[in-house]
């Protein structure tokens, strides 16, 4: 015992010291620890911020990857800012300094119109995530055609088979640039199925997750059933087939999705639907920093970059 208690301040001694090498390699690790690397901090030029919607949406994760993405290689820095809710608003943008900014507005409200005219009236360029609800020469638009989006559901419809085909187009206010611009997309589907389109019943749902269930339950058990059920959301999708499933009601019932959630795929593949359509996120992101760009350093960009969609039939993709 008196020998152990000899050796206790070596023993002690030592675990002090692993601990502390232990520690000191852990800090130097950590993405907080601060370096003095001038690459790091590498000044940029050109500083743009982005005004999103607070949803925890795969699109706006997506669409912020890109933007960084094209930021890492390009003479500018990027922040993100929720559009109702950060300190830096709308409201302050014209006396922020910023070279320009990129907005995804799912409000045509007068408070945001008046903020974005500001914005504009004090020389900042404007960049409209697929929702344009200012359109004068000093704003840009980046997104999807709506007339092709239409388009792309309609191609999607005549796999119902369906001599005569009623649908139901589900908009949401998750995806509010599809609700806005409704018109066109109905063209765009009147434009595909011609004589063989019956009825378009339009619904909506809000930013409630569980809306499209109850709505799916109406718009089966309503006096004159839809055929096919078109959502503008990919939650709503999900929900949706799910209630078809839960009914027995599959095969009489077709669904038209959106997005390209592994779920969704999955349920195409399984013949629960017909087919998605999806929006490359990613690509918007990384044009709008492109354009803003072209704007600080040449003065002009394209002021309308459609980015396209895609369908997804049977685990394939098609433009």
């Amino acid at each position: 015992m008196n020998r152990l208690l000899k050796f206790a301040p070596y023993i002690f001694a030592s675990i002090f010291i692993v601990v502390l090498i232990l520690s000191l390699y852990t800090m130097l690790k950590s993405p907080f620890f601060f370096r003095d690397n001038s690459t790091d901090l590498e000044e940029k030029t050109y500083h743009y911020a982005f005004f999103l919607p607070a949803s925890d949406y795969t699109f706006f994760k997506q669409l912020k990857e890109g933007a960084l993405n094209a930021s890492l290689s390009m003479d500018c820095s990027i922040s993100f800012h929720e559009i109702d809710t950060d300190p830096l608003s709308l409201k302050m943008v014209p006396f922020s300094g910023l070279d320009g900014i990129g907005v995804y507005a799912y409000k045509e409200d007068s408070n945001t119109l008046a903020n974005l005219a500001a914005i504009s009236d004090a020389g900042i360029p404007i960049i409209q995530i697929e929702n344009e609800i200012v359109r004068d020469e000093k704003t840009i638009f980046i997104g999807t055609n709506n007339f092709d989006s239409g388009k792309a559901i309609g191609k999607l419809a005549l796999k119902s088979r369906k001599e005569e085909i009623n649908l139901a187009v589900v908009y949401s206010e998750k995806n509010p640039g599809l609700m806005t611009k409704a018109n066109l997309l109905e063209l765009g589907l009147r434009s595909t199925l011609g004589y063989r389109v019956a009825n378009i019943q339009n619904e909506y749902t809000t930013l409630n997750p569980l809306d499209a269930e109850g709505l799916t339950y109406r718009l089966i058990r309503q006096e004159k059933p839809v055929d096919v059920i078109v959502l503008t959301d990919p939650n709503d999708t999900l929900v949706t087939v799910q209630a078809i499933v839960d009914m027995n009601l599959v095969g009489e019932i077709q669904v038209i999705g959106f997005g390209d959630d592994e779920r969704i795929k999955e349920y195409i593949n399984k013949g629960l639907v017909l087919g998605t359509i999806v929006r490359d996120p990613f690509l918007i992101g990384f044009s709008s920093v492109l354009s803003l760009l072209d704007i600080s350093t040449n003065g002009y960009t394209s002021a309308y970059v459609d980015t396209g969609i895609s369908i997804i039939t049977g685990g394939d993709k098609e433009k």
